[in-house]
C-alpha cells in the first residue's frame, strides 16, 4: 500500500526504529510522499544536546516534525492533527496514562485516517483477555474492539512479543549481574515456559514492509518474532556467548501475584504477572510472518554478543 502521508507517534526506540526504516525503504519516495513524526512541543523546544541531535536527525532524513500531545491534547485537537496523515502508527504507548490509547484511536476513526497501526505492539491481548494480568490490558481490547466494529479504516496489528532490549533491561528483573559479577537469569514461572521476542529495529523493518508491500495483512494481527525460546534456553545461550557463569533462579507465578496484589499501582509488576500466566506470550518462529515472507531477525544469540559480550 503506496500511501502519500505518513505519521509516527513518537520518536523513542521503536518510533526511531520504524521512522528510520520507512525512511530508508525502497519503496519510500520522498518526492510522493510525506513521513512525519509526532512531537510534544516540549521536544521541539529544548535546547537539550541529545534533543537538538534528535531533530537534526530527523531532519537529516526529511521527515517532518508535528507538534502533538496525545496524553494532554483534546479529541478534537489529536482529530484535526490525524486528518492530514493517510497512515497513522502509534509506537509510544507504554507510559501513556489509562485512556490515551482509546482516545488515539477514536481520533484516527474519526479523522477518517486510511491505515491504522495501533499501539499493540506485544503479546497476543485476545489470548490474554481482560482479566489476564489483573486487568492490565483491557485497553488494548478495546482498541481491538473499536477497530473490528468499523470497515473504513483498515489496520494492522503487530505482535511483537517482548522487545529483546525490554527482556534485558535490568529492572524487568530476568537478566542481570549477581553481587559477585555473574551474570543471574531469573525465569518468569518456571524453566520451561516459552517467550517471543524482537528488537526495535526489527519491528521497524517489518513495519515498513507491511506499510509498503502490495498486498499487505489487513484488519488483523500479524505475528513476528526474532526468537521464540525457553527461559532455559535464554540462560544457556548467555553462558555460552559471553562466556561467563550464569546463576539461575526462579520468580514462581504465586510469588509475582502475591508482590503484585501488595502493590496493585506498579504496572512492571502486573507486567511479570503476565508473563508468568504463560498465555498469547510466544508462537513459533516458522508461523510468523517474517518466516514466511523470508526476513531474517536478529536473534538473542546475536543480541547477546553484541550487547554482552
Amino acid at each position: 500500500m503506496n500511501e502519500s502521508s505518513i505519521l509516527v507517534i513518537g520518536a523513542g526506540e521503536l518510533g526511531l526504529a520504524i521512522v528510520e526504516s520507512l525512511a530508508g525503504h525502497p519503496s519510500f519516495d520522498r518526492t510522493t510522499t510525506r513521513l512525519a513524526v509526532l512531537l510534544r512541543g516540549s521536544s521541539l523546544q529544548s535546547t537539550m544536546p541529545e534533543k537538538v541531535s534528535q531533530r537534526q536527525h530527523f531532519h537529516t532524513l526529511n521527515v517532518d516534525l508535528v507538534p502533538g500531545d496525545i496524553d494532554n491534547d483534546s479529541l478534537e485537537v489529536i482529530t484535526q492533527t490525524f486528518s492530514a496523515y493517510n497512515s497513522v502508527i502509534h509506537a509510544a504507548g507504554m507510559a501513556s496514562p489509562s485512556g490515551t490509547m482509546t482516545k488515539v484511536t477514536k481520533a484516527v476513526l474519526k479523522a477518517g485516517v486510511g491505515f491504522y497501526i495501533p499501539w499493540q505492539h506485544g503479546v497476543d491481548y485476545d489470548v490474554i483477555g481482560r482479566e489476564g494480568g489483573q486487568g492490565l490490558f483491557i485497553e488494548q481490547i478495546d482498541v481491538r474492539d473499536m477497530l473490528r466494529a468499523q470497515t473504513r479504516t483498515r489496520w494492522v496489528i503487530i505482535s511483537c512479543g517482548i522487545f529483546m532490549s525490554f527482556l534485558f533491561e535490568e529492572f524487568w528483573g530476568v537478566v542481570g549481574r549477581s553481587e559477585d559479577g555473574m551474570i543471574k537469569v531469573t525465569a518468569l514461572n518456571s524453566w520451561d515456559d516459552w517467550i517471543t521476542t524482537t528488537t526495535a529495529d526489527d519491528i521497524g523493518r517489518c513495519t515498513a514492509e507491511l506499510l509498503f508491500m502490495k498486498d499487505p495483512p489487513r484488519d488483523k494481527p500479524v505475528y513476528i518474532a526474532g526468537d521464540t525460546l525457553t527461559y532455559a534456553a535464554l540462560a544457556d545461550i548467555i553462558g555460552r556467548v559471553t562466556g561467563k557463569e550464569v546463576v539461575r533462579d526462579v520468580w514462581s507465578l504465586a510469588c509475582l501475584r502475591e508482590a503484585s496484589k501488595k502493590d496493585p499501582s506498579n504496572k512492571l509488576k502486573k507486567y511479570r504477572v503476565v508473563f508468568s500466566e504463560g498465555q498469547g506470550l510466544s508462537w513459533l518462529k516458522a508461523d510468523t510472518w517474517n518466516a514466511k515472507h523470508g526476513i531474517e531477525m536478529e536473534d538473542v544469540a546475536a543480541w547477546v554478543k553484541a550487547n554482552l559480550s
